[in-house]
């Protein structure tokens, strides 16, 4: 198989084997490849959680957070302090 790449993606490929993250072009296939294969991966794995479960590790999640943070006074968010003159 024969891949044709444009003169943004040979850029984008050079760059790639300045910088180390792959050694030669043939490397970027493999690359891509396994990016896509996590991405089916996250995929397959949000897929199988039911709604139950994923609304349980959610609240879970919120509930991991601290309640400490300051809320921000009303003055604060207004839309004058937001924008100010700019609003009008």
């Amino acid at each position: 198989m024969t891949i044709q790449l444009n003169a943004e993606q040979e850029q984008l490929v050079a760059q790639a084997i300045e910088a180390g993250l792959i050694r030669a072009p043939e490397e970027v296939v493999a690359a891509g490849m396994e990016a896509i294969r996590q991405r089916l991966a996250k995929l397959s794995t949000v897929a199988a959680v039911c709604p139950e479960d994923w609304s349980r590790e959610f609240h879970e999640w919120v509930q991991g957070h601290p309640d400490t943070t300051p809320l921000l006074a009303d003055e604060s968010i207004d839309r004058e302090s937001i924008y100010g003159s700019r609003g009008l």
